[in-house]
């Protein structure tokens, strides 16, 4: 008996379509009163490894092994801290997991981009009703700044930061389509589209990781936009003052870091300089002494040091300098930028190692990686010389 193509092709499209619905979900960590994202991202690393063993497919194990090892010292975190520890620290493991199993999976670009798609477009439309129906909880209002007229796009994420992750993955992988001639006229208007949900996150460090994106891929259009800038910013000095050069609000996150230096430098002993204290929020015991009574830790290199200590810190930036570097021994500058930059530098003024939308955009990377061929800087250098 003879399959019938078009009902594969039918069903290919309708699997499709159902991947873009759960990756959509995913990104969504704003949907629901409870961690529907952090669920939907266990079962499908769940679904993929059950992938792997029912079809017998090869595991890439230099990327399996060591996050194995990286568990086993969250776990000791863990235990060593008990009752003061908290399971939330698992979280990048499973996110890590998700990450390097989708890796292997190259159809998730494809997935990726229009389920990226399709959520910055509803952060555009949920800022759109803002105005014109009254604020959302998925709008942030400007008080902060000084500006509440404005409304500060979110998606349904938890913060613009998280919903600008959302963007920049996505600008990652339509550059990377682009270098592969995989782009048409659609890509180039969903291009504008996805910029104009950027400019509507108002959010610094967003725009920063897209300035050093054209930097790389339009030089001319970054030095005419620094241009354009500068004039534009002696125009309506105050106005950007309080936009994009709101120092406050720099200075009021340094003050957040009271309780982390209180915590950490002055009452930790050696095993939690070594292996962390298990949480990512400091105590309430140390946290309610502080100007702005909270334990929440926000910058990246703090909260690693807190939770996984001096041990946990130095395999995160060994890890990061490694994929910086492998991408530029790829012959991959830009790449190589990026994952420093949105890594390294990118994480002092926030982070997400608790959110789903940090690992979306890993393994956005991570799939980015597997499809390059590896060439040696020098054999780049040489054939474009030729």
């Amino acid at each position: 008996m003879t399959e019938n193509p078009l009902v594969i092709h039918s069903f290919g499209w309708a699997a499709k379509i159902i991947l873009v619905g759960i990756v959509f979900l995913l990104t969504c960590t704003n949907l629901s009163g409870i961690p529907m994202d952090k669920a939907i991202m266990f079962m499908m690393v769940v679904a993929l490894i059950l992938d792997q063993i029912l079809l017998n497919k090869p595991l890439k194990t230099g990327l399996i092994l060591p996050l194995v090892v990286v568990m086993g010292l969250f776990l000791l975190s863990y235990l060593l801290n008990l009752p003061d520890s908290s399971l939330i620290i698992f979280f990048p493991i499973i996110g890590l997991f998700f990450a390097a199993l989708v890796s292997q999976e190259q159809y998730f670009i494809e997935v990726f981009y229009r389920a990226l798609f399709i959520h910055i477009v509803l952060g555009i439309l949920l800022v759109i009703s803002s105005y014109l129906l009254g604020m959302n909880p998925f709008v942030h209002p400007m008080y902060d700044k000084g500006l509440p007229f404005l409304h500060a796009a979110k998606g349904i994420t938890t913060t613009v930061q998280t919903y600008g992750t959302l963007i920049i993955s996505w600008f990652l992988i339509y550059y990377h389509k682009k270098e592969n001639s995989k782009t048409g006229g659609i890509d180039r208007w969903a291009y504008y589209v996805v910029f104009l949900g950027m400019i509507l996150t108002f959010n610094r460090n967003t725009v920063l990781i897209y300035y050093t994106i054209i930097f790389f891929k339009h030089r001319k259009l970054f030095i005419i936009s620094i241009i354009a800038v500068f004039l534009f910013y002696l125009y309506y000095f105050e106005f950007i003052n309080k936009l994009i050069f709101n120092f406050s609000t720099l200075t009021s996150r340094a003050d957040l870091l009271q309780a982390f230096r209180e915590a950490f430098f002055n009452n930790t002993g050696w095993l939690g300089y070594l292996i962390g204290h298990g949480n990512n929020v400091v105590g309430d015991q140390i946290a309610m002494k502080t100007f702005y009574k909270t334990g929440y830790i926000e910058n990246g290199t703090s909260v690693l040091l807190y939770t996984y200590g001096f041990i946990g810190y130095s395999i995160y930036m060994i890890s990061v300098l490694i994929f910086s570097i492998l991408f530029w021994l790829r012959g991959e500058t830009f790449y190589a930028a990026m994952v420093f930059y949105i890594f390294i530098v990118a994480q002092q003024f926030t982070h997400e190692f608790y959110s789903s939308t940090l690992y979306v955009l890993l393994a956005t990377l991570l799939l980015i990686f597997t499809a390059i061929p590896f060439r040696a800087k020098k054999d780049r250098i040489l054939s474009s010389a030729q």
